[in-house]
């Protein structure tokens, strides 16, 4: 008979059934406009009873704008989908290029050159890289995280405004001046390029997911079309004495639209379940890397994947 050993490392994450709520308050949050308009559509619909035909297409119009609508919709989620998934594997090669880092470091340099004020600080160019990097895909910082960062900036003797290409600058000429005075050879400085290249490729994928959102004039398109879309259906249902179901029909094709629309944005700051979780990445790459704890004030990563941190 086997028995099963736990370690200290916690479950897989995963949405629990209590997550649901929240994850459906933070939409409709997101929708709050959305959902005023289409209450007072539905609204006037109630109080002013069927339209004349005139103002509504034909079953088969109907139909056929149907599936025009899903297409579009289906296209548009995918894309947004692709976007938040590739900016979630550029992150997660951002973790594993940090912990190359540290570990050809860890075969370049001895011990005692590694504790020193100089080996501390080539371990922390990569951490302040990630904590800036967080920063400029948000736009937004939390004080207390914020705070630990210009300490951690302090240390290696930047201003606390220095930029995420700055400190990129300033690791470069660190591995040069390691080549230069002796304490790695060429084929040293070549692996930590190399990391260094890396993790640059990964930083400009992630700026341009961040800069290039998909074309405001598809989106607008799919929105008006879904709008107009769903206001047939509920006049449709109206002349059939069957308003509910259009306006259950209207509410499912509207938000399938919008959450398309939030998905596209992974690096958004509302600290919702459409966003990464992008301090709890830069807290795994510090404790990976950092020889000192870095203070991350009241900050604590969390495993619930329908909260953003």
């Amino acid at each position: 008979m086997s028995t099963l050993l736990t370690g200290g490392h916690g479950d897989p994450p995963r949405t629990r059934r209590y997550d649901y709520g929240l994850v459906v308050l933070q939409l409709f949050w997101r929708m709050r406009l959305d959902l005023l308009i289409f209450g007072l559509l539905v609204a006037v619909a109630v109080w002013r009873g069927p339209l004349p035909t005139r103002w509504g297409l034909t079953p088969m119009g109907i139909s056929v704008l149907g599936i025009a609508v899903s297409i579009f919709i289906g296209f548009r989620n995918t894309q947004a989908i692709n976007r938040w998934w590739e900016a979630r594997t550029l992150w997660g090669a951002m973790v594993n290029h940090s912990r190359k880092w540290r570990d050809v470091l860890l075969a370049l340099l001895p011990q005692r050159q590694l504790v020193t004020q100089r080996g501390r600080c080539l371990m922390e160019y990569q951490v302040a890289q990630v904590w800036l990097l967080n920063f400029e895909l948000r736009n937004f910082w939390r004080t207390d995280l914020h705070r630990g960062v210009e300490g951690l900036l302090a240390d290696l003797q930047l201003q606390p405004a220095t930029s995420l290409q700055e400190v990129c600058r300033q690791r470069a000429q660190a591995i040069e001046r390691l080549h230069r005075d002796g304490w790695i050879d060429g084929w040293g400085r070549q692996q930590l390029s190399e990391v260094s290249n890396l993790c640059h490729d990964a930083i400009g994928g992630l700026q341009r997911i961040r800069n290039t959102p998909i074309p405001a004039s598809y989106d607008v398109f799919v929105r008006m079309i879904t709008w107009l879309y769903g206001l047939q259906l509920l006049l449709e249902f109206q002349r059939s004495s069957h308003i509910l179901v259009g306006v259950v029909l209207f509410m499912g094709f509207l938000t399938a639209e919008r959450i398309g629309s939030y998905v596209e944005g992974p690096f958004d700051r509302d600290g919702s379940s459409f966003s990464l979780p992008l301090n709890a990445f830069c807290s795994t790459i510090t404790n990976d890397l950092m020889q000192r704890p870095l203070d991350f004030g009241s900050f604590r990563p969390s495993q619930d994947p329908a909260r953003w941190d």
